[in-house]
């Protein structure tokens, strides 16, 4: 009976640590009249304990400005948007923080009508081994979508 206990107290730890392994985020890149608006959405779970290795001069709390910054610098590097061959420069514009959700946009320039939409996102894949990034790529009533992964390519024809 003592050893069923001690494997039932074992899982009980452990089952707990385990219940997320999935690392994954969501970028919607969204084109309309000569604009492109790129929106990053991460777990608040996810972006936290990363801060540590993406801003380690900061402290690793959403609430911390410089953490912020680094943050919104990293995605910069490593979320490459080009559409009709020519690299796309996004500016940041907002971020929304709630108590599961990170979301941080930025706005660029893009032709009225493009044919491709190219993406390079390695954004997280440096902290999490398993990092999966997805990102829909929405012009009017068509939505596609590329899954991404390590230092992951893709691109779209509209």
């Amino acid at each position: 009976m003592r050893g069923a206990l001690a494997v039932l107290a074992a899982v009980a730890v452990i089952a707990p640590a385990q219940a997320h392994r999935g690392h994954d985020s969501l970028s919607v890149v969204t084109l309309a009249d000569g604009t492109v608006t790129v929106s990053h959405r991460f777990e608040a779970h996810d972006i936290e304990p990363a801060l540590a290795k993406i801003a380690p001069q900061a402290q690793t709390s959403l609430d911390d400005p410089e953490a912020m910054a680094a943050l919104r610098t990293y995605i910069e590097r490593r979320f490459v948007l080009t559409i009709d061959g020519k690299p796309v420069p996004l500016t940041y514009a907002t971020t929304d923080l709630s108590h599961a959700e990170v979301r941080i946009d930025y706005t660029g320039r893009a032709p009225r009508k493009p044919k491709s939409v190219a993406v390079r996102s390695s954004v997280l894949t440096d902290v999490y081994r398993g990092q999966v990034n997805q990102v829909n790529v929405r012009q009017g009533n068509v939505v596609k979508s590329l899954t991404l992964r390590g230092a992951g390519t893709g691109g779209v024809t509209l």
